[in-house]
């Protein structure tokens, strides 16, 4: 995990700002309304960009990128399940 106040991760994986109509996207409300429903509660955004896109990365000790997944809308998030065979698949050609 990173933390990026200063968005110079953002910037190197190359992550855009989504515009008005991705963030308020059918998909996303549709998330926002299960999560409402779950009884998830929102935390304030405190000024947070809400346009900026995220991402999932697997990145080794020296940096070197593994596996990338760039969001296209701010509900498109990989299942743990993949990161996990993701690492799977990683070790493997590792150890090969």
């Amino acid at each position: 995990m990173l933390a990026d106040p200063d968005r110079s991760g953002y910037q190197g994986f190359d992550l855009k700002r989504f515009s008005i109509f991705r963030v308020f996207s059918p998909a996303t409300l549709k998330r926002y309304v299960q999560l409402i429903f779950k009884g998830v509660k929102q935390e304030p955004y405190g000024g947070e960009d809400i346009f900026q896109s995220g991402g999932d990365f697997l990145i080794d000790r020296k940096g070197t990128l593994l596996f990338a997944h760039r969001s296209r809308n701010p509900a498109d998030r990989p299942a743990p399940a993949k990161l996990l065979q993701e690492i799977d698949r990683i070790k493997a050609e590792i150890v090969a």
